[in-house]
């Protein structure tokens, strides 16, 4: 029961991982769908810097998108289960502190009228105009609800592969 469980939940953590490397490909490739009515959503890479955190945000695409069939695959037997059960549930912390970051940053605007929000930035910071659309204020919604839906995912791959590894049932 359990193995089929772990196969259930690294099918699903994969397929929404597909979908959001399709996303950010299409939106690399100019593709705006999904920011709402924002001018410019994508941040440059012009530093060093920023250069260096895109290569690693890459590599980290790369790693997620195979960690889920790591767990099913033959090939994943290679690889200690501590490795990636360890990566798993750090994708799972990542995706969703990500996630609840977020909303408590929309909460702290909207509810509590905060100009700027948890993350100290206002509107014409993060969004690019002072008085976003509400189709925009929805889409970042709904990009962080799909970064909580990740985290979910990858925390039930890992939270079934331990208990697989384990015998528990």
């Amino acid at each position: 029961m359990t193995a089929r469980r772990l196969r259930q939940a690294a099918a699903v953590t994969f397929g929404w991982i597909v979908v959001f490397d399709a996303l950010h490909v299409y939106w690399q490739l100019g593709g705006r769908f999904g920011f709402g009515d924002q001018a410019d959503p994508l941040p440059s890479a012009q530093t060093a810097g920023q250069r260096v955190f895109a290569a690693v945000v890459l590599a980290l695409f790369v790693i997620g998108t195979v960690l889920p069939l790591a767990f099913v695959q033959g090939w994943g037997r290679r690889i200690p289960r501590w490795i990636l059960l360890t990566m798993a549930w750090v994708a799972a912390g990542l995706l969703s502190v990500r996630a609840v970051a977020a909303f408590l940053d929309d909460a702290m605007r909207t509810v509590f009228g905060s100009s700027t929000g948890l993350t100290g930035l206002t509107y014409e910071q993060l969004l690019g105009t002072a008085t976003p659309s509400a189709y925009t204020l929805w889409s970042a919604r709904t990009i962080d609800a799909y970064f909580l839906l990740g985290g979910v995912l990858y925390g039930a791959t890992a939270w079934y592969a331990r208990r697989a590894e384990t015998g528990k049932d």
